[in-house]
């Protein structure tokens, strides 16, 4: 019997027999806590004891002689699955930080296909928007068939002029129109694709995965920002991509 009970106050009683039990709940808990660390460090002890103290430090977990894309899903993890019909997914792409990226570390010769990134991303049968973004300079021709080209692969090209400042640069950045169209067309979309190594848009990617989208990217080897690939929910490098390149 309580104190409460023994006063004749019922409620108190009744309360005070929950306060017992809660106590009673979180000494058992305590108890159960130090047995399971207890069987950790010997666990531990034993592992130890057969030889293998020095396991982190012979590199077993970060080996160099591993594959270079090793710890990358591979390209068949990373495209759409479908987890319903339809799965829409919205695919968008900083040409210009891929133009310089690729050419940093391949060389000047080096060139991306971009219809064997669009035939990697349109399998599984999921509805597929890609949307290019690009500065351009009205009087490269190059440049221009460069955009009318993307455009017949089918893609969805966002491109404005560069700007000339007065002291003879260039500016020419699509970041923001890039993010905007990202936000306007999220609400309909599934999955986002981001291919850009642009640590810049970190904070879009965690926008996004607030939304409830899964968000993954493709960026260039090697300049890729840490930043970006910790955001997303999956990436691969770009040279994960078979054909993705042309010399």
């Amino acid at each position: 019997m309580t104190e409460g009970e023994r006063h004749g106050n019922p409620v108190l009683g009744f309360w005070q027999r929950i306060k017992h039990a809660l106590r009673a709940r979180r000494r058992r808990a305590k108890d159960k806590s130090s047995k399971h660390s207890l069987e950790v460090d010997r666990m531990r002890m034993r592992y130890m004891s057969n030889g293998n103290e020095g396991f982190a430090e012979q590199g077993d977990l970060f080996s160099e002689q591993k594959q270079e894309h090793a710890w990358n899903l591979t390209d068949k993890e990373f495209v759409p699955h479908p987890h319903g019909q339809p799965w829409r997914v919205g695919v968008f792409i900083d040409v210009q930080n891929l133009y310089l990226c690729v050419r940093s570390v391949f060389g000047n010769q080096a060139k991306i296909n971009y219809r064997a990134l669009k035939e990697f991303l349109s399998q599984n049968g999921a509805v597929v928007r890609m949307t290019a973004f690009t500065c351009y300079d009205p009087e490269n021709h190059s440049q221009l068939e460069f955009i009318h080209a993307l455009s017949l692969m089918g893609y969805r090209v966002v491109a404005k002029p560069v700007k000339r400042l007065p002291d003879g640069s260039i500016k020419a950045n699509m970041d923001m129109e890039m993010a905007i169209e990202i936000m306007s067309q999220a609400p309909f979309l599934d999955e986002v694709i981001l291919v850009t190594g642009d640590g810049d848009f970190t904070p879009l990617v965690d926008q996004l995965a607030r939304m409830g989208k899964l968000t993954k990217v493709i960026g260039p080897d090697k300049l890729t920002s840490p930043e970006l690939i910790r955001a997303c929910d999956a990436f691969i490098n770009l040279t994960q991509i078979a054909g993705i390149l042309d010399y």
